[in-house]
């Protein structure tokens, strides 16, 4: 494992500096991939949980404005452990690059969707609890990967509204009943829910239905963005330009000149982005940028994930390997302060101190995919699960993390 040292490197150098490093080899000084503490394989998982894990993940980023961030959550940071897998029927679904969607979790279920429908499962143990056969899911840009992944249930109160490829259905999270299905609309990303409307990306449009019966109040022509962010009265659309939409009305209020390469993230008043030009911070009130992380051209970013104190993204150079980057969140545009190689992957969520990111390629040692948890701080490995396929975005509880392989089979790590 590279050390603290190592890992720190870029806290030391202004970002100029850093920007300097565009023409080595490796994204970071750090080019060999991370060593965790401690690793899990692929071996007999245990009865289930004893004691549930609390806390929700009711969307594929944890929050309306896509933060990606729980503070309240306290995964396991300390011997973890495999509590269950199942495999669930899981059929190819056209553009998919996942035959499952993330997870999302609330109160005792764990909810993803397949090319079978829609599944319920048991927290505890992982038990499917009920199906949801009549539908197919939509596809979108994936929040957390390369290529395109199945819509996953977002969830609010006691429903769970599933984008399908002819429609929006919403569901009982208990039993997973029917409560209505409105088929006027084509979703091509996810939903997100707040303040009583379902906002659906449709391609084109950005469409608002009614949570009680999915009517329709209005619709905002848009240049794309699969998955919006919704914070303060405002709709945040991330598609082939930057616009920021009225939540009540669907009026535009701003545009922006930025080209994003990512989802927006909002956190206290700043959209957060990863572009070409590098991670750009735009004020949500007017659009206009505040600040760019620049490393140099033809490097894109992935989806920021915003904590209080830190702005991860990974680089996406080409010439070589993915590598996380933490940078520092100032008064100005954020400083790096270390970074890892990670192969092709990119992170996705942080809770309590850590962050979770996902090595989806094999990387230059060949070892399999994984799912590695960083310390906020320092950026050791803290530990990684290992899989004989790529996973997708996990869901982070309280003593609890939920994820998926990309083929169906649904794993849940406990610990301390």
């Amino acid at each position: 494992m590279p050390s603290i040292e190592r890992r720190t490197f870029l806290g030391t150098v202004a970002a100029g500096v850093v920007a300097g490093l565009g023409g080595c080899s490796s994204s970071c000084p750090d080019s060999d991939p991370p060593e965790p503490a401690t690793t899990l394989g692929t071996g007999e998982a245990d009865r289930g949980f004893d004691t549930l894990p609390g806390g929700s993940w009711p969307t594929p980023r944890f929050d309306t404005a896509n933060t990606g961030f729980a503070p309240s959550r306290r995964p396991p940071t300390t011997a973890p452990a495999l509590r269950w897998r199942t495999t669930l029927p899981a059929p190819p679904v056209d553009d998919a690059t996942t035959d499952v969607s993330p997870p999302t979790v609330a109160g005792d279920r764990v909810f993803v969707t397949t090319g079978e429908g829609a599944f319920g499962l048991s927290l505890r143990e992982g038990r499917e609890r009920w199906r949801y056969g009549d539908l197919s899911p939509a596809t979108v840009d994936s929040a957390g990967s390369y290529g395109r992944s199945l819509a996953p249930p977002v969830l609010n109160g006691d429903t769970a509204y599933v984008p399908a490829a002819d429609g929006v259905v919403a569901l009982r999270v208990d039993d997973g009943t029917e409560r209505w299905r409105t088929t006027d609309v084509t979703p091509t990303g996810t939903p997100v829910v707040a303040d009583g409307v379902v906002f659906v990306p449709t391609g084109d449009e950005l469409v608002a239905l009614d949570v009680a019966a999915g009517r329709r109040r209005w619709a905002a022509a848009t240049s794309g963005g699969s998955l919006p962010a919704v914070t303060g009265g405002v709709v945040v659309v991330a598609g082939e330009e930057l616009l920021g939409l009225d939540a009540a009305t669907g009026d535009r209020l701003w545009s922006s000149s930025v080209g994003p390469e990512s989802h927006p993230v909002v956190a206290d008043g700043t959209v957060h982005l990863g572009t070409y030009e590098g991670v750009v911070g735009v004020d949500l009130d007017d659009g206009t940028e505040r600040w760019t992380v620049d490393r140099g051209g033809g490097r894109t970013y992935s989806t920021p994930v915003v904590t209080p104190e830190t702005v991860y993204a990974v680089e996406r150079p080409g010439e070589a390997g993915d590598a996380t980057f933490a940078l520092d969140r100032t008064e100005g545009s954020p400083d790096p302060r270390w970074c890892s190689y990670v192969g092709e992957g990119a992170v996705t969520a942080a809770a309590s101190g850590h962050a979770f990111a996902l090595q989806s390629g094999p990387g230059e040692d060949r070892k399999p995919p994984r799912l590695l948890a960083f310390t906020e701080r320092f950026g050791e490995a803290a530990w990684g699960y290992r899989s004989a396929e790529p996973l997708v975005s996990p869901a982070l509880l309280d003593g609890g993390v939920v994820t998926a392989t990309r083929r169906g089979t649904v794993v849940a790590v406990g610990g301390e």
